[in-house]
């Protein structure tokens, strides 16, 4: 028996006669006896009784046609859902952005999905890459952007951003082992960094494993001199002249253009970071997340664009090439 036999009994049942239920059905009146008989010998039980004035519902009739209603109208329901979410970009999209990531696309975005699909409704929440992996592990959040990824079979991760990192400093506290050799592009040695007093994230946040990283491949042994897990207050050390630290350009583009903040590259080696999308392979994709997903991305384009960040998207053609 399937959902069309099921359609055929209950209006049959609701118009009380053949004939009436095969105009409505329209259908010719022998297939829809012929489809009342097989339904009868497939349950082994007689549904209708005859007569002059139409049909009877007998006791097994009406509890087919009662369950049957339920049935029929459930899946007209749930093809309409399906067909609804397969065309209409709407509902409610959670996602996790890195602070540093925050500072560069949360209110662009937000922007971007009021603007463009208002039926959608966007939470972002921020948090360290650890942090953002396990709410996805949890399903509190739909997708999510991060640094550092680790071997996990739920997630899946896609490279999306390559960016590298500058020293950032108080322009009045410029180190003297800048190299000045390109007076327009000044950079510092990787080896000068152990001079300098840092301040950078604790041993556990995914921006300092990074850091670390290139230094111990390049022999450097660095001077931490304090430990903040707020990129806020790492950027306000660095300002008031406290400390050194490292970040991305999209950290600090505020800073750097009221002239707060100065960075210089550093080189030998040059230090680079690349940003995630992580998800969870079991979690269902709308549409809706999609056009996040892809606003995200014509995001990162546009700021890398606008304030010529050294970055680059890794789904397309780089905008500006992150020297190896």
């Amino acid at each position: 028996m399937d959902v069309r036999q099921l359609h055929y009994f209950v209006t049959l049942a609701e118009q009380g006669s053949i004939s009436s239920a095969a105009v409505t059905l329209q259908m010719a009146q022998p297939s829809l006896s012929e489809n009342l008989m097989r339904m009868e010998k497939k349950l082994g039980v007689q549904l209708v009784v005859r007569s002059g004035r139409g049909i009877i519902l007998t006791e097994a009739g009406q509890l087919l046609a009662r369950h049957g209603r339920a049935i029929v109208d459930a899946t007209a329901q749930a093809i309409g859902e399906i067909q609804h979410a397969g065309k209409q970009t709407r509902g409610p999209v959670a996602i996790g952005l890195p602070p540093s990531l925050g500072i560069l696309l949360s209110v662009p975005l937000a922007e971007t999905i009021q603007t463009e699909f208002p039926d959608v409704k966007l939470r972002i929440s921020e948090g360290m890459s650890g942090d953002i992996t396990e709410w996805i592990e949890d399903e509190r959040i739909d997708f999510g952007y991060a640094y550092e990824i680790r071997d996990n079979q739920n997630i899946i991760f896609e490279p999306v951003l390559l960016e590298k990192l500058f020293l950032a400093t108080a322009p009045d506290n410029r180190p003297d082992c800048i190299d000045f050799t390109n007076p327009d592009a000044p950079v510092i040695h990787g080896a000068d960094l152990q001079s300098l007093p840092l301040a950078l994230p604790a041993s556990t946040h995914g921006a300092r494993k990074i850091v670390e990283r290139f230094a111990r491949a390049a022999g450097i042994s660095l001077n931490i001199v304090a430990e903040i897990d707020s990129l806020p207050q790492l950027i306000t050390m660095a300002a008031r002249a406290s400390a050194f630290t490292i970040l991305p350009h999209a950290a600090v583009l505020e800073e750097e253009a009221s002239g707060k903040i100065q960075l210089f590259e550093i080189t030998d080696p040059t230090m680079t970071r690349t940003a995630y999308l992580l998800r969870k392979r079991s979690r269902a994709i709308t549409r809706a997340n999609q056009a996040v997903q892809t606003s995200v991305r014509l995001i990162m384009h546009e700021m890398i664009d606008r304030f010529q960040l050294d970055a680059v998207v890794l789904d397309a053609q780089p905008t500006k090439k992150v020297s190896p």
